[in-house]
């Protein structure tokens, strides 16, 4: 699949069921977009055009971000924007069950 069809998908789901954090799926962990050292930079939430983006230290036992930034989806590689995709379908679904199971 082409990085602008993995995009495309995203903002899809987005658009119809929500933006959504990494805590709203679960079974999924934050996706790392970077590492330098100790720091780990991990994607936890996503919206339409943008990806929030927590840095943590790992040598730290303190679950709190020490640091965030934004990026666009378009800024990411391919196998990044492919782990996103599976997060986001994994939402898609979630979402899906509980229309039903409050339509019953």
């Amino acid at each position: 699949m082409q990085k602008r069809t993995i995009i495309k998908r995203i903002k899809s789901i987005i658009e119809k069921h929500e933006t959504f954090s990494i805590g709203e799926v679960d079974g999924a962990e934050g996706i790392c977009v970077n590492g330098m050292g100790n720091f780990v930079a991990l994607a936890e939430y996503f919206n339409g055009t943008t990806i929030e983006v927590n840095v943590y230290d790992a040598d730290s036992f303190s679950s709190d971000p020490i640091d965030d930034y934004e990026l666009t989806y378009e800024e990411l590689d391919k196998d990044i924007l492919e782990q996103i995709l599976f997060v986001a379908e994994l939402f898609e679904t979630d979402q899906e069950k509980t229309l039903k199971r409050c339509a019953s």
